[in-house]
């Protein structure tokens, strides 16, 4: 019984371990597949596709950022410390969108 509790604890463990070390944040894999797009890009039309579809995807980035700054400004009418703790939340959020946008925007002035 001891032996099957020592196993499956092993194993649990294992899998833990092993399946943490091949994750890969949500920005790296954005730039990897930004990446990977631009390099497969052959022709002249592949590449302004490509640019054109970055372009998108910062603007989108841009846009989403500018609405959690207005979410962050509104009133929720809950209790001060909540409310701060959220549009703080918002504003954390849209610094992040606004440097991934600029990330994107800066990879396309390199094409």
């Amino acid at each position: 019984m001891k032996v099957n509790k020592i196993t499956s604890l092993l194993l649990v463990l294992g899998f833990l371990v092993g399946s943490s070390a091949f994750a890969v944040s949500q920005d790296t894999e954005d730039r990897l597949l930004e990446q990977a797009l631009v390099s497969a890009a052959v022709t002249k039309e592949q590449k302004v596709a490509v640019a054109t579809y970055l372009k998108a995807i910062a603007q989108q980035k841009t846009e989403r950022a500018e609405e959690l700054r207005a979410l962050a400004k509104r009133s929720t009418g809950g209790k001060f410390l909540a409310s701060n703790a959220q549009s703080e939340k918002f504003l954390k959020q849209a610094r992040a969108l606004e440097a991934e946008a600029q990330r994107t925007q800066d990879f396309l002035s390199n094409l």
